[in-house]
């Protein structure tokens, strides 16, 4: 399935496919791919909510509820 979608740094389209053609995606290009990385690197973005330990156990049980009980367990 694919859908019709534009890319974050030069908003050109870019479309959701599998295989070799999707290998940017969410991006139109490598070169937006290293845009993006060096705006990570230089802290453009920022993840402004702060992450108290509900969200985490919150966030860790969507995906893997067994991810929280590893987290918590001490290592034998």
């Amino acid at each position: 399935m694919s859908r019709a979608s534009t890319c974050p740094i030069c908003d050109q389209p870019v479309s959701e496919v599998e295989g070799p053609a999707g290998r940017f995606f969410p991006f139109c290009s490598q070169r937006c791919r290293q845009v993006d990385l060096l705006r990570w690197s230089r802290g453009e973005y920022r993840i402004v909510e702060p992450l108290t330990p509900d969200r985490l156990a919150e966030e860790l049980l969507e995906g893997d509820p067994s991810a929280l009980d590893d987290l918590l367990e001490p290592d034998a």
